[in-house]
């Protein structure tokens, strides 16, 4: 039975960040040879698969203020986990471990233990997985756990290797090695995308604060495409952004805690300035970004919410799965930054599939979590 309990905001952070070390420590650690096992393909892709969560664990933690900022780090997490407990279950000749997804309503309550039936607020009657706190809850006609809270993780078992300094991210765990030699470095952990104002935007283009406020960011010259960044700290869910366009206000954004950032496509325009309206009881931060700033994909991507970036592959069969209630879209912009094709859309937790022809630039609107893969053609 989990036991729910209350942190300050730091405390849970530094409970992810030591999550985090116990992976690379585990990883760094492990008995596995890689060169011993060169013919076992599925062997090495769940080595692999727990090496590539790792530094997406790490990636995404750079700039999170909160547990709301950290969903994306605990899916990694999970995902790093289950490759590693496969990998020791193939290395000592047993099936491997069931997955078990985290739980539907946040992946803060942990892995689920029960499937129930759930009506959303205007849908449809569907079957979800759940931790067993809600299980228990949804049963007895009550709304989920508060999603300011989070359950306490079981304990996990320590790996007896000398403890680095926390959370270095310089290096990716290395694999030991049946013969010697010096691995060549790694270059540093980078923020995930849209997490943190990347370099080089000027201090006119960048704001943070908290309140309600409005204020305006001039346009970059040469007028060029750019990216509207806005992200709420600290899970307000009366926090409402708007931007101004031709005397309007358009909201792009109503705060709940599955949902606190904006990624908004500006095209250009003659207006010299972006004029938004930030109202919010919590801190926050927004920037402007280069379109070309915007991360390039080829095969496969993951994030929570709204979304920019350019897919750089071929002709492909492009699969976008949503993980929770709310509508979600893909449609092709521009090079002006101009809304353009509708790719594919759905609504709640399911996917939906279409044809991508070449490179282009893509928004995402999606209320949850989403994973989009590119299977060339």
């Amino acid at each position: 039975m989990f036991r729910i309990f209350r942190r300050r905001r730091g405390d849970e952070l530094a409970v992810i960040d030591a999550e985090i070390t116990a992976l690379g420590e585990a990883l760094a650690g492990h008995p596995f040879v890689p060169e011993q096992h060169a013919a076992d393909a599925e062997l090495l892709a769940d080595y692999s698969r727990a090496l590539d969560a790792y530094e997406q664990a790490k990636r995404a933690f750079v700039g999170d203020r909160d547990l709301a900022d950290a969903a994306d780090v605990l899916i990694a997490l999970d995902e790093g986990r289950h490759a590693l407990a496969c990998v020791d279950a193939r290395l000592a000749g047993r099936p491997t471990p069931p997955r078990r997804p985290l739980c539907f309503f946040d992946p803060r309550h942990g892995s689920s233990a029960d499937r129930v039936s759930w009506t959303p607020e205007g849908g449809a009657t569907r079957i979800i997985e759940v931790c067993a706190a809600d299980a228990v809850r949804i049963r007895e006609g009550m709304a989920p756990i508060d999603t300011g809270r989070r359950a306490r993780p079981e304990p996990k078992p320590r790996v007896p290797a000398p403890r680095p300094q926390p959370r270095e991210p310089q290096s990716r765990p290395q694999p030991r090695k049946s013969q010697p030699g010096a691995q060549a470095p790694r270059p540093p952990a980078q923020p995930a995308p849209f997490k943190t104002c990347p370099a080089g935007v000027r201090k006119t283009q960048q704001a943070q604060g908290g309140g309600n406020r409005e204020f305006k960011f001039p346009h970059r010259e040469p007028r060029r495409p750019q990216v509207l960044v806005v992200r709420l700290h600290g899970g307000d869910r009366k926090g409402v952004v708007k931007l101004f366009e031709d005397g309007y206000a358009r909201v792009l954004l109503r705060g709940r805690l599955e949902r606190n950032r904006v990624v908004e496509p500006l095209p250009v325009r003659e207006d010299k300035h972006v004029h938004l309206r930030i109202d919010s009881k919590s801190r926050w931060a927004a920037w402007l970004q280069p379109f070309d700033t915007v991360p390039m994909v080829d095969d496969r991507i993951s994030s929570r919410g709204s979304f920019v970036f350019r897919y750089t592959g071929g002709p492909a069969i492009v699969q976008m799965t949503h993980t929770e209630d709310g509508d979600f879209s893909l449609t092709e912009l521009t090079t002006e930054f101009e809304q353009g094709a509708h790719v594919l859309s759905g609504k709640g937790s399911t996917y939906a599939e279409a044809h991508m022809s070449g490179p282009t630039y893509l928004h995402v609107r999606a209320e949850g979590n989403w994973q989009i893969r590119f299977t060339p053609m």
